[in-house]
């Protein structure tokens, strides 16, 4: 195995870029790893105290990233049946978690 020498690493927000001579690699997170980090910004921003997790603030922030999510994979993919019930099961939490709030 030859050794590699890496010129330099630059990892932005979402890929990186690995330079060698006059080869460039263009390496990117996959779409589900990012949109885990997502969701973990959002509830580290909207939780109320250091354990919360049921907060209808908290859960109303987490399931519109997965809603965000789900609604391109679902562009992308039409014929993903399940996936399109789940996503608009998540709607329907998100919709009952908002009418709760706006009762409150």
């Amino acid at each position: 195995i030859n050794q590699i020498n890496i010129l330099k690493i630059n990892l932005g927000k979402n890929n990186s870029t690995i330079k060698k001579g006059k080869f460039y690699a263009q390496l990117s997170y996959p779409q589900p790893y990012i949109n885990s980090k997502q969701i973990k910004e959002v509830r580290e921003k909207f939780k109320i105290h250091e354990k919360d997790t049921g907060s209808p603030e908290y859960q109303i922030a987490a399931l519109s990233v997965r809603i965000a999510y789900m609604t391109s994979h679902v562009k992308k993919n039409p014929k993903d049946f399940s996936s399109t019930r789940g996503l608009i099961a998540m709607v329907s939490a998100r919709k009952k978690l908002l009418k709760y709030l706006r009762s409150q």
